[in-house]
């Protein structure tokens, strides 16, 4: 017996440091869409420069970033432009570029990426930010949850 997997085609991927370089603007064109890679699941968002888009993936900092600086509905996404920042990370004994992809207006910062007028760093989570949830309440109305 063999057992098949579903592959979703999501097109071409745009090329880090050819199509798009540190400090550009691209313009997020869909809501994207989870796909299954060798390493677990890709966040794949089709984003415009000019008149090339391309796929790109997002790794959890930029989700967590973006979630921040735009909200959780990656349908509100689509048209808001997000900067690519590079930076060089040791990867397996070698030093490699690696792409973020950031709220126009966030700064880099020691502490990750943070938005003026705040000092919360985009894309992290604070123990003060943790919902508690008392267990001890016979109902709880998931509408007074923050997200």
């Amino acid at each position: 017996m063999v057992i098949y997997t579903k592959k979703v085609s999501v097109g071409a991927f745009l090329k880090r440091g050819i199509d798009f370089k540190d400090g550009d603007l691209l313009e997020i064109a869909n809501e994207g869409k989870q796909v299954e890679g060798n390493f677990g699941m890709q966040n794949i968002f089709l984003l415009k420069i000019g008149e090339i888009e391309g796929n790109v993936s997002f790794n959890q900092m930029t989700m967590n970033g973006l979630i921040d600086g735009y909200g959780p509905d990656s349908l509100k996404w689509i048209g808001n432009k997000v900067k690519a920042v590079k930076v060089k990370m040791n990867i397996g004994g070698e030093f490699k570029d690696v792409y973020f992809f950031s709220h126009p207006d966030a700064e880099l910062t020691e502490a990750g990426f943070v938005l003026p007028g705040t000092d919360k760093p985009v894309g992290k989570i604070k123990a003060e930010d943790i919902p508690v949830i008392d267990v001890e309440e016979e109902e709880i109305d998931v509408k007074n949850i923050p997200f």
